[in-house]
């Protein structure tokens, strides 16, 4: 199933496939919190395509996914997440994007599954944000979640990592876990 999902997202979607600066450029303050030239899809701008008159309807997505070894869903946050309502909308984005978005575009392209197989794909869901405006005073953030999405792991997702803005760039440069997958995409 990765390898039609792949394939569904390079044949009808190819003009999302952007660098990881571009996805993760934060408008509200006109910032690129990253500058890696590495490339994903932008799932937010899919999203926005599949839901295009129904946008009062979209469910939250990631900003990014790549399909490789797995699926990898990607949220970049430049803002604060110091509400319960900021950590809801996050969480919501890791549940709604690939449960209902990813399942409507493989739906969308007459993509035959069943629920089982679609629950049983490998997903990883990782968070980058802004370590200044989100310190924490516990320094295990390596392979620690946080922002309260430990819930998500080993249920929705094989995986779930945060990590911030810096340690995600010297970790995509370095083609280090869990992004080696993303080494050939520049």
């Amino acid at each position: 199933m990765l390898k039609e999902i792949n394939t569904i997202f390079y044949k009808h979607y190819h003009k999302y496939y952007m660098s990881l600066k571009e996805i993760a450029f934060d408008s509200a303050n006109n910032e690129y919190p990253s500058n890696l030239r590495n490339k994903m899809f932008n799932f937010d701008a899919i999203a926005n395509s599949v839901y295009s008159l129904n946008q009062e309807l979209m469910p939250c997505s990631p900003d990014a996914i790549y399909i490789a070894d797995k699926v990898y869903f990607i949220e970049f946050k430049n803002g604060r997440l110091d509400t319960p309502d900021k950590k809801r909308n996050l969480r919501l984005k890791f549940a709604e994007g690939p449960y209902i978005i990813l399942a409507k575009i493989l739906k969308n392209k007459n993509i035959q599954f069943n629920k089982l197989d679609f629950f049983k794909l490998p997903k990883v869901g990782i968070v980058i944000y802004n370590g200044n405006k989100n310190p924490s005073d516990v320094l295990q953030m390596r392979y620690n979640s946080r922002f309260q999405l430990d819930e998500y792991h080993l249920t929705l997702y094989d995986q779930i990592y945060t990590f911030t803005f810096k340690q995600f760039d010297r970790m995509v440069r370095e083609g280090k876990k869990p992004f080696a997958f993303l080494k050939d995409t520049i």
